[in-house]
């Protein structure tokens, strides 16, 4: 890859271009300019994500936001996941905020 970045400790990028893995065991798998700034988090591929609370994930898609603690987007676009053990699976726009709410894809929905 190329203008990777990993300076958390314990990180890892893993190819890919501009990603950067800043949280302690961090991990950025491929993609293109994806960060994962929180304590265990990751992002697996994709484009634009970022995940950044404790043990937050995003696997692939591109601008989504994984920013609680235990939260999860998989795939999609626009997608953010909020809340505590909060999830996205897919979709478009889609916002799960509420503490372990789920949107399982679709476009512009709302979990509270």
């Amino acid at each position: 890859g190329e203008g990777n970045e990993a300076s958390g400790i314990g990180s890892s990028v893993s190819g890919g271009d501009g990603n950067e893995a800043s949280g302690g065991r961090s991990a950025v798998n491929g993609g293109y300019y994806n960060e994962a700034s929180g304590v265990g988090s990751a992002v697996n591929g994709g484009y634009n994500n970022t995940a950044s609370n404790y043990d937050s994930t995003v696997n692939a898609g591109y601008n989504n936001k994984a920013s609680g603690a235990r939260s999860a987007v998989n795939g999609g676009y626009n997608n953010a996941a909020s809340g505590s053990a909060s999830s996205v699976s897919g979709g478009e726009i889609n916002a799960a905020s509420g503490i372990g709410s789920s949107v399982s894809g679709g476009y512009n929905n709302t979990a509270l």
